[in-house]
């Protein structure tokens, strides 16, 4: 019996070619898109759960804040015996890394305890990691950073020197931390190191948010337990605000972020790097389900649509004693045969489109990855839906029919049939009008990322990273190498500055002196720059003058218009303010214009500028356009011979600006090319059931013809049904699309408007997309000789 049924469905496959290929592509292209995106979000949704204990880590974070102060984890250790262990991480950066006078490259680290390497189960490979970070001036190098810079030779006991004057020997090598975690560097430095570079009034500050606290409970029950005595904790810890109810507030913005959230769930002041967003998985989700729903659309319509012609089949095999059970085991079996083929057919478009995701997700995914079991299984698992949701209702609708019905009949019955196709159609163009709407103001937004007027000049600004000996050059001899730079007549001119747009950077208390007593003034972000920094970059003086070694600003500051505003200052150039960080007092010399240093995600923050140029260790260098590879080789040359042996680390403002929308980019060219896709797959449906329309009016065009209609009012009765489905399409997708991208850009502070012509270009896209489908079998029709038209049974 099942040999039979599969000899039938193999047969009928067959037979129905055409019906069968748009089939099986359809459902091909959807399975593989549903494939992917699984994928993508499963890999997202596994950060960090690759330590063993990632359930019971947390990070302790403020509000606003991911770092946290250097005396805070032994106080926690103190206070919580619920806690298993403590560890903290401090920023090291990505310094030059040299070994011997041949090998130099540039790795990214961080200080640490020795506690880090039982709380994320590190694998040591050599060495003994945990008493290497218990000892001053030792490191802890992974697997990768070992092979760069010493091959096959043992690495431990060797001195690797960074940035040309810090030593450090090598006491343990571990296994590459895994990719999906935010966790990402080369070495680990012992935090005894760091405070050897530190001073100690600054160790034992409470408000020095410094780097990453990591606790972890002995149990979940523990955590419980902690977190119910945690604001008592903070209350008493923070005792450097003078007042309970300034302690009391400050104990309010303290809380234990879960290690798994960080990923997806965290935008705070100085993380370690960029993280996702949870909004971006629910809109794969959706994009995912809808696309792989177009697709099941498709296969419903097409299938039904093929199966009415059977009719007399299935009345036939009633009569001869077939149970509805054996007809729904066949018509399903014929549905999950053709989505059998279209799984393995979507594999292999899996495997073609990975260079692609990659290229686009900055992700290394292996073509392999397909084949690990749990891959496996999510591939079995979407096959199997989408045949169950595919088959079962063509399945039941044709076992459904009466035998004595059919047989009387010549004529394919009307049915629910036609009206389910209709309602579907129209399902298929709601979802491919939300996907235009949202792609295109994406789009959009991600234009104005780009395009937006920031207040200062992002083209052709080369950043070269000074440090070793050709720092040390230039704190010497700084305008005799300047100079020297701008000998080159391409180079326009040249500054320096301790960050680079885009960098989370420092946040400090810079309030009037004599302001009024206990008056709270907002933190500001602070740059360190030269005299020449605000030309580079062309950003315009509102009122006062730049930084000039004329004059004494060692002790002066240029201020944007917010701080003006926020520290409330009437008379900016006739004020004196204090840096109470760093206990630097001196006169505002000038006031900036606003210009966005941080990405468009926030609005513009306060901003304070200091004459710091001993401080500012980015070289900024404005180039000629048309000039630059031209340029880069003549810098590389004079770096070489001002500072011989300096590895020539640099790159360009503009890509450094791009970076700060990295994941809003990915996710725009994600969904347009799932856009494409679902268009795709809605056509091939639409172009089938266009085929089946013209084939069951045949005669009524012929009659039609004979009548003396002509081929333009015949095209229009042919597609006109399936234009009033596009359009009820596009009506419900409007306010759908308008919804979900109307929250997303809630996200952002500057944002685009949502034009009417967006949602028109929608509607006749897809209206002009629907008739060019159809347009084929249309004309064939109209044009068919309409003898032969009426001849047609």
């Amino acid at each position: 019996m099942i040999r039979n049924y599969f000899k039938i469905a193999w047969r009928n496959l067959f037979r129905q070619r055409t019906y069968s290929l748009f089939n099986l592509l359809g459902l091909s292209l959807g399975i593989s898109c549903a494939l992917l995106l699984t994928l993508h979000i499963k890999q997202e949704l596994s950060y960090e759960k690759s330590f063993p204990n990632h359930k019971l880590i947390y990070r302790c974070v403020s509000t606003e804040w991911s770092k946290s102060s250097p005396p805070l984890a032994g106080e926690l250790v103190k206070h919580f015996p619920e806690i298993e262990r403590v560890t903290r991480l401090a920023e090291y950066g990505e310094p030059v890394v040299n070994y011997g006078p041949e090998k130099k490259g540039i790795s990214k680290g961080y200080f640490a305890d020795s506690t880090i390497i039982d709380m994320f189960s590190l694998k040591p490979i050599l060495g003994d990691p945990r008493k290497a970070l218990s000892e001053p001036f030792a490191i802890v190098i992974t697997r990768s950073m070992a092979e760069k810079y010493f091959g096959k030779e043992d690495p431990i006991g060797k001195k690797l020197l960074f940035q040309n004057r810090e030593e450090a020997w090598v006491k343990g090598v571990i296994e590459d931390l895994p990719k999906n975690s935010h966790l990402q560097f080369d070495f680990l430095g012992s935090m005894n190191t760091f405070y050897k570079y530190v001073p100690e009034n600054w160790t034992s500050n409470r408000g020095w948010m410094f780097g990453w606290t990591y606790v972890q409970f002995k149990s979940e029950a523990d955590y419980e337990s902690a977190k119910k005595k945690m604001k008592n904790f903070w209350v008493n810890y923070r005792n450097d605000f003078p007042t309970a109810k300034e302690r009391e507030e400050e104990a309010n913005t303290h809380r234990l972020q879960p290690l798994t959230d960080i990923h997806l769930k965290s935008d705070l002041i100085q993380e370690m790097g960029p993280n996702s967003n949870i909004i971006y998985i629910y809109i794969f989700i959706a994009v995912e389900v809808l696309i792989l729903l177009i697709a099941c659309v498709n296969f419903i319509n097409l299938f039904t649509t093929q199966a009415l012609k059977r009719l007399k089949e299935v009345a036939v095999r009633k009569v001869l004693g077939a149970q509805k059970s054996q007809l729904i085991i066949q018509f399903l079996g014929e549905a999950f045969l053709l989505t059998l083929m279209a799984g393995l057919v979507a594999v292999i478009i899996y495997e073609t489109v990975i260079p692609f995701y990659n290229s686009i997700t900055g992700k290394e995914v292996s073509r392999l990855e397909i084949l690990s079991p749990g891959n496996i299984y999510i591939l079995i698992g979407i096959v199997l839906c989408t045949g169950i949701l595919s088959g079962l209702f063509p399945a039941l609708f044709i076992s459904g029919f009466q035998p004595a019905e059919t047989l009387k009949s010549s004529k394919v019955p009307r049915s629910s049939a036609s009206i389910l196709r209709k309602g579907l159609v129209v399902f298929q163009f709601v979802v491919a009008g939300f996907l235009i709407i949202s792609t295109i103001l994406i789009y959009q937004q991600m234009k104005l990322f780009r395009t937006k007027q920031l207040g200062f000049d992002k083209e052709q600004v080369m950043i070269l990273n000074l440090y070793g000996g050709l720092q040390e050059e230039f704190l010497s001899h700084p305008e005799v190498i300047k100079n020297e730079i701008l000998s080159n007549p391409d180079v326009i001119s040249v500054g320096r500055s301790s960050n680079i747009i885009g960098d989370d950077l420092s946040v400090e208390q810079v309030i009037p002196v004599n302001a009024p007593a206990g008056k709270q003034y907002p933190t500001v972000r602070v740059y360190r720059i030269d005299d020449n920094y605000l030309n580079v970059l062309g950003i315009k003086l509102k009122e006062g003058r730049n930084f000039s070694k004329e004059f004494n600003d060692s002790a002066a500051f240029i201020l944007n218009e917010r701080a003006v505003h926020d520290l409330e200052i009437k008379d900016p150039l006739q004020t004196e303010v204090e840096n109470s960080t760093n206990n630097l007092r001196g006169k505002i010399v000038g006031v900036v214009k606003d210009f966005h240093f941080n990405s468009l995600h926030s609005q513009i923050e306060p901003l304070v500028l200091e004459y710091k140029p001993k401080w500012a260790g980015n070289l900024f260098i404005k180039i000629r356009a048309g000039k630059t590879p031209e340029t880069i080789d003549f810098l590389k040359k004079k770096v070489e011979a001002i500072a011989p042996g300096t590895l020539f680390k640099y790159g360009f403002l503009d890509d450094k600006i791009s970076g700060l929308y990295q994941k809003e980019d990915n996710m725009s060219q994600i969904l347009k090319l799932f856009c494409g896709l679902s268009i795709v797959i809605s056509c091939l449906g639409l172009f089938g059931l266009a085929a089946h329309a013209s084939e069951i009016r045949t005669k009524e065009i012929g009659i039609r013809k004979v009548i003396g209609a002509g081929t333009g009012n015949l095209l229009r009765l042919l597609s006109k049904d399936f234009v009033i489905l596009v359009l009820l399409g596009n009506l419900i997708a409007w306010p759908l699309a308008w919804y979900v991208v109307s929250k997303w850009l809630q996200e952002f502070t500057y944002k685009v408007n949502i034009s009417w012509w967006v949602f028109a270009f929608s509607l006749i896209s897809t209206v002009l997309i629907a008739l060019l489908t159809i347009s084929y079998h249309c004309i064939k029709t109209a044009r068919a000789n309409p003898v032969q038209a009426l001849k047609t049974e």
